[in-house]
């Protein structure tokens, strides 16, 4: 099992990881989404097949000599990260909640999709595509820092479907949040600026 954001699933539903991996022969858990660990993942399986990992990670040139400090960053992600993990979730949540609120009303969000700590949402003018959106987002307006303060540049993803992705890690605060929401209401107001004028 691809168990990337397993953790975040076990958050979200309230139960162990052992639960959602309970039929699965192997899982790969990533440490350095939502857990912060500066690099890897854990492989969880039978022996034997760990010991065929190993041997073909070595094969491959996978091979890592005093991997201690990054065994211990591991350790921490695991023992101490997991907890905060509701924290990403709710900031996740609180953003998904102002895009629906947003006005004028550009953004389309499920609500009963907003689990953990991805967003999926969509444009609501077909004009206006996700590469395009998202290129507005990291890049600073003329007149933006006046409006809002401070100028900001959100980093998110065109996605499947037409659809633009969102994702909350350890690095993204509460502020960073609000700061995110704020210059999302800036873009669709001057979206919608600039459709008036071109009518």
């Amino acid at each position: 099992m691809d168990g990337a954001r397993v953790m975040n699933a076990a958050r979200a539903q309230g139960v162990s990881p052992s639960v959602i991996t309970q039929h699965c022969h192997t899982v790969s858990v990533c440490l350095s989404k939502g857990l912060g660990a500066p690099v890897g993942t854990m492989l969880v399986g039978p022996k034997d097949f760990i010991q065929r990992a190993v041997c073909a990670r070595k094969a491959l040139g996978g091979g890592l000599r005093q991997a201690g400090i990054l065994a211990a960053a591991g350790t921490i992600a695991l023992t101490a990260m997991v907890d905060r993990l509701e924290e990403d979730h709710r900031h996740a949540k609180i953003f998904a909640q102002a895009l629906l609120e947003c006005d004028p009303p550009l953004y389309q969000v499920d609500m009963a999709a907003v689990e953990t700590n991805i967003v999926r949402f969509y444009l609501r003018d077909p004009l206006l595509t996700p590469g395009e959106f998202c290129e507005r987002l990291a890049a600073v307006a003329e007149g933006e820092a006046r409006a809002l303060g401070q100028g900001t540049r959100v980093l998110m993803f065109p996605h499947v479907g037409g659809s633009v992705r969102a994702c909350w890690h350890l690095g993204v605060t509460e502020e960073d949040t609000q700061s995110a929401v704020s210059k999302l209401r800036f873009v669709a107001q001057q979206y919608a600026k600039e459709r008036h004028r071109a009518r």
